[in-house]
């Protein structure tokens, strides 16, 4: 990622204009250990360590003092440019963070709300299971009730026919 931002930023060096492998700068103006390690360990690829690194051409030995003022403006500038992508970035995951807790507190309250709604439907289900059992109990208190008075009928209605059965025996 960095690689890409100061690519994009500075711009891809070309391959000609580059000085030897190992020839980075120090304070001193010198060559650093590491960069003569550097291009020591790498020299039989064919790859300038400048190269590797990506050093632009003016930071090499030979660049001048207003080539090397150049080089820290355009750094700077570079610098100023991957700073203001990096907080347009950041400030975009920022909104796309703030839009899923918005996403994500709606779909808390719906799920609350569902809830809700599937508490209610159960009690009332529990509530109609309950007024549905009352009512068949008090159906089969009725049937046995509705049965004794039958009973009690069918016997009347049989008394009933035996007194007519002997009044008219006694009659004729």
């Amino acid at each position: 990622m960095v690689g890409f931002l100061h690519d994009s930023s500075m711009g891809s060096p070309s391959h000609g204009t580059t000085q030897p492998a190992g020839a980075m700068i120090t304070p001193e103006g010198a060559a650093t250990a590491v960069a003569v390690k550097v291009a020591t360990d790498h020299a039989d690829v064919g790859i300038p360590a400048a190269m590797r690194v990506r050093i632009p051409v003016s930071m090499t030995p030979g660049a001048t003092g207003a080539a090397a003022e150049s080089v820290a403006v355009r750094a700077a500038a570079a610098g100023v440019a991957t700073l203001d992508r990096i907080e347009a970035a950041a400030a975009k995951v920022e909104a796309d963070i703030r839009a899923a807790l918005r996403a994500q507190a709606e779909l808390q309250a719906g799920a609350g709300v569902a809830a809700e709604a599937a508490v209610r439907a159960a009690q009332e289900a529990w509530i109609a299971a309950r007024a549905s059992e009352a009512a068949e109990g008090r159906a089969r208190v009725i049937l046995g009730v509705m049965t004794r008075y039958l009973a009690v009928t069918i016997a009347l209605v049989v008394v009933t026919v035996i007194f007519l059965v002997i009044t008219a025996g006694v009659v004729h």
